[in-house]
């Protein structure tokens, strides 16, 4: 494994945003900034930078096969998300953004991540007939968890100097949908490295963005917390009982 940039336990992640557990590597996807230009408020971003710049890889099912089975019984995921510290023209390193599937009509699932390494900003938004209703910021640090509620769509910056590590924990039948942040070629508001939130025009009128605060009560850690009380975190593969 090369140079090690953080290190939890057993899990080990590398400067090449490589990532061992218990030794051994885990599988990974890639997105790549060919697949990031759609939703980049500076299009000319691509002509500046190779098409295949590795962006964020992402891990999933990254447990340990001794707690493997436990996260099956609840029907849970625990996944990685490893992003490198980049500028793309006026915006910081983003994920491509996605919304949730429906548990029961009118209910998406929701998700819960924790940032394990540097410094994230999470943009938030909740559509309604195809009309933004609400739409809010929240940054957090290492060791701070955030919920991605039912209903709402979100995309992922890494607003720090350092590789952004991300762990989350979703339903095992959840599965990101791409094609409304595609379509509307990103976020409703562009989170620039300045700081602003800039509207996106495709999405025509908006509500006033929010710098919200919303944080997840975590006591040792998401992944410890899931393997101590699981039953804590059954909302995530039933949203119909409250969190």
């Amino acid at each position: 494994m090369d140079e090690l940039i953080f290190q939890i336990g057993n899990l080990k992640v590398g400067k090449n945003l490589d990532v061992h557990l218990d030794g051994a590597p885990i599988p990974f996807s890639v997105r790549t900034l060919r697949d990031i230009a759609p939703v980049l408020l500076d299009r000319d971003v691509a002509s500046k930078l190779p098409l295949d710049t590795v962006l964020y890889k992402m891990y999933r099912n990254a447990e340990r096969a001794i707690h493997r089975p436990l996260f099956q019984k609840h029907r849970l995921r625990y996944d990685l998300t490893i992003m490198v510290p980049i500028h793309l023209g006026s915006e910081f390193n983003k994920t491509l953004g996605h919304t949730h599937p429906d548990f029961i009509p009118g209910t998406s699932y929701p998700e819960v991540y924790q940032v394990l390494h540097g410094e994230a900003s999470f943009l938030l938004q909740k559509l309604r007939d195809g009309i933004v209703e609400d739409f809010k910021a929240i940054d957090a640090s290492a060791g701070e968890a955030v919920l991605i509620p039912p209903n709402y769509g979100h995309v992922t910056a890494n607003c720090g100097d350092d590789p952004l590590v991300l762990s989350n924990l979703v339903s095992t039948d959840f599965e990101s949908i791409y094609s409304g942040y595609i379509r509307h070629r990103g976020a409703a508001y562009y989170l620039l490295v300045d700081g602003r939130l800039v509207p996106n025009p495709s999405y025509g009128r908006l509500p006033k963005p929010v710098r919200a605060k919303d944080k997840l009560e975590i006591k040792s850690g998401l992944y410890t917390d899931f393997v101590e009380d699981p039953e804590s975190f059954s909302y995530l593969a039933s949203p119909s009982r409250k969190k």
